[in-house]
C-alpha cells in the first residue's frame, strides 16, 4: 500500500477516525486496550495488502524475539536473584541468556540473509567460486519482503536492549507486536527503539489539535517532496542511467550526465525523507512522537557531518549496536578504523544485495576515515566544506544508482568525455509525446529534447522542469524560514496560521504540479 495513493489516504482517515471514536480514562478501561488493537489490526492489514502470505515472517520474528526476550530477562534474574548463592547458578544462567540472544539474533539475520542476500551470495559464488571448484549454485529465488530490513533491526534492538538490561522485556506479546508493525514507520523507518516508541504506544492518547496541525503539516511536506520533487527529478535521473546502462553513454552530454548524478542525489533526499515526513506525520496525529531521520543532510560540511543528518535512525543503530559492541575507540586508533570500515561496511550491505551497494557504504567510510585528523580544525569557511561533501556525496551516490560497476565506469568515463553535446532522445520515455523543447531550455547547445522538459504534468500538463524549479522555490523559501533546515523538523514552535498557511501552499503545489504515477519510494526496496 503506497503512502502516496487514495487508498492508503482512506485507510489511515478510517483508522485515525476509528481511533479517536473510542472513549478512553477511568470510565472506560477497556478503551485503551480497544485501541491498541485496533492500531495493530490496522498495522497488520496495511502489511498483508502487499503480501498476504509474507505477513508469516513478521509474525514469526514478533514470536521468537518476544520469546528470547521473555529467556532473557527470566535466566537475567537468575543470574542475579534468588539462585545467586548457588554454586554455577551466575554461569549457567548467563549461558542461558547468551544462547537465547543467540537464537534470537540467527533467527532474525538468517531470515533477512535467505530473502534478501541469497541471490547475491549466488551470484558472488558463481562468479568468483564456481570457475575453480566447478559447482555453480543454484538457489531458489525468493521474493525481498517489503520493508524486512527495517522491522528486523528495530526488532532485534529490543532484544539486545533486553539483554543489556536497559529495558525490561515487554509483558504482552500485542503491545510488542504493535511496536515492530506500528504502521506509519513499518516499512521504511525511522528504525525506532523500544525505549522510545513503546511507553508512547501504551499511553492512552487524547485528540490534539495541535498534534493534528503538526502531523498534517508534516504529512503535507511529505507528499510535497516526494510528488512535486523527487518523482520529476527521477524522469531526468531514470532516463540518463538507463542510457548509459543501455550503452549509450558516448550519445550523453558530460552536463547531462552530472546532472543526474546532482538531481538524483536530491531525488533520494525528497524520496526518502519525504516518506520519514509522512510516517512522522501520521504517527503526531496519533500523538506518538518518532525520532527525526534527516537534519538538512545536504547542508553536512564533512562526511562526518553528513552520517549525523542523514538517516539519522540507522547511523545511530550502527553505532549503538555494532560500532560499540566492536569496542568503539576504545581500544586505540587502528582499531577504530577497522570498525569505522566495518560499520560502514554493512550500511552498505544493509541498503542492497550489490556490490555497489558495498562500495558505497566503504567509499563512505573511507572518506570519514581520512577526514578526521582535519576534523577538530578551525574553519573559516564552512561553504568550501559543505561544496566539497556535497560533491562526494554526489559521487558516492551515482554508485548507488548505478544498477553494476560497468555502469557506473561507463558513466564516470562519460563525464569525463568532452566530445560533441548530442542528447539521447530515443532512451528517454515521454508519455505525453515528442514535443521537444528547444531554445532557452537547450543545454550546452544540444538539442536537449530531455524528457525533464518534456514530460508533462499529470494534471495541468505542466512541462516536468517548470514544476521541479517551483518545488524547489517553495523548499527552499521553507528552508530559509527555518534557518536552512535546522528547526525545519519542529514546527510546535510556529503559530498555527504559519503551520496552516505552508499546509495550503503545499497543498496547492501538489494538486497543481504533483506527479502522480504510482512510482513506490525509494527505500520501500531496502
Amino acid at each position: 500500500m503506497l503512502f502516496h495513493s487514495w487508498y492508503f489516504i482512506l485507510f489511515a482517515v478510517a483508522v485515525v477516525g476509528l481511533y479517536y471514536a473510542v472513549p478512553v480514562g477511568r470510565e472506560n478501561a477497556w478503551g485503551g486496550k480497544f485501541r491498541r488493537i485496533l492500531i495493530l489490526v490496522a498495522s497488520l492489514y496495511f502489511y498483508a495488502v502487499w503480501r498476504p502470505e509474507y505477513l508469516a515472517l513478521i509474525l514469526a520474528t514478533i514470536g521468537v524475539d518476544y520469546t528470547m526476550a521473555r529467556f532473557i530477562e527470566r535466566f537475567g534474574r537468575s543470574a542475579g536473584g534468588p539462585s545467586e548463592g548457588l554454586p554455577g547458578a551466575d554461569v549457567k544462567a548467563n549461558v542461558k541468556r547468551n544462547i537465547a540472544l543467540v537464537v534470537s539474533l540467527c533467527f532474525d539475520l538468517g531470515l533477512l540473509f535467505a530473502f534478501k542476500y541469497l541471490g547475491f551470495f549466488e551470484e558472488t559464488w558463481n562468479a568468483i567460486v564456481a570457475p575453480w571448484m566447478g559447482k555453480p549454485l543454484d538457489l531458489p529465488k525468493l521474493l525481498l519482503p517489503m520493508g524486512i530490513s527495517f522491522y528486523t533491526f528495530q526488532s532485534l534492538s529490543y532484544v539486545i536492549d533486553v539483554y543489556r538490561g536497559k529495558i525490561p522485556a515487554c509483558k504482552s506479546i500485542a503491545n510488542y507486536a504493535l511496536y515492530v508493525t506500528f504502521f506509519p514507520q513499518l516499512v521504511a523507518g525511522p528504525i525506532e527503539r523500544a525505549p522510545h516508541l513503546m511507553p508512547q504506544l501504551a499511553l492512552e492518547h487524547r485528540f490534539d489539535l495541535g498534534d493534528l496541525q503538526a502531523g498534517m503539516f508534516r504529512i503535507l511536506q511529505g507528499f510535497f517532496k516526494k510528488a512535486v520533487l523527487a518523482d520529476h527529478l527521477g524522469v531526468f535521473v531514470d532516463g540518463v542511467f538507463n542510457g548509459v546502462a543501455s550503452g549509450h553513454v558516448s550519445e550523453l552530454s558530460p552536463v547531462e550526465l552530472i546532472l543526474a548524478g546532482i538531481f538524483f542525489t536530491f531525488q533520494i533526499y525528497f524520496d526518502f525523507s519525504g516518506y520519514s515526513d509522512i510516517a512522522i506525520g501520521i504517527a503526531r496525529i496519533f500523538g506518538v512522537r518518532l525520532m527525526e531521520n534527516f537534519n538538512a543532510p545536504l547542508l553536512a560540511t564533512s562526511i562526518y557531518d553528513f552520517w549525523k543528518r542523514w538517516h539519522i535512525s540507522l547511523t545511530s543503530w550502527f553505532r549503538e549496536y555494532v560500532y560499540f559492541s566492536l569496542g568503539g575507540s576504545r581500544k586505540g586508533r587502528p582499531l577504530a578504523v577497522v570498525n569505522v570500515l566495518i560499520v560502514f561496511f554493512l550500511s552498505g550491505l544493509w541498503h542492497g544485495a550489490a556490490w555497489t551497494f558495498v562500495a558505497w557504504g566503504v567509499c563512505h567510510g573511507v572518506a570519514y576515515v581520512l577526514e578526521r585528523p582535519w576534523r577538530k580544525l578551525p574553519v573559516k569557511h564552512p561553504w568550501l566544506g559543505r561544496i566539497k561533501t556535497f560533491a562526494l556525496v554526489v559521487l558516492f551516490f551515482t554508485l548507488f544508482r548505478a544498477p553494476d560497476f560497468g555502469t557506473w565506469l561507463d558513466y564516470i568515463v562519460g563525464v569525463f568525455n568532452f566530445g560533441p553535446f548530442v542528447s539521447l532522445t530515443q532512451a528517454y520515455i515521454l508519455p505525453h509525446g515528442d514535443a521537444y523543447l528547444n531554445g532557452p531550455l537547450t543545454l550546452c547547445g544540444g538539442t536537449c529534447a530531455h524528457s525533464l522538459f518534456c514530460v508533462d504534468n499529470d494534471a495541468l500538463h505542466v512541462p516536468a522542469a517548470f514544476s521541479v524549479l517551483i518545488g524547489l522555490l517553495i523548499w527552499g523559501i521553507r528552508s530559509l524560514v527555518t534557518r536552512g533546515g535546522t528547526r525545519g523538523c519542529v514546527v510546535g514552535d510556529e503559530p498555527g496560521v504559519w503551520r496552516w498557511t505552508w499546509c495550503l501552499v503545499y497543498l496547492l503545489a501538489i494538486i497543481l504540479l504533483g506527479r502522480f504515477s504510482g512510482q513506490g519510494f525509494i527505500y520501500f526496496q531496502f
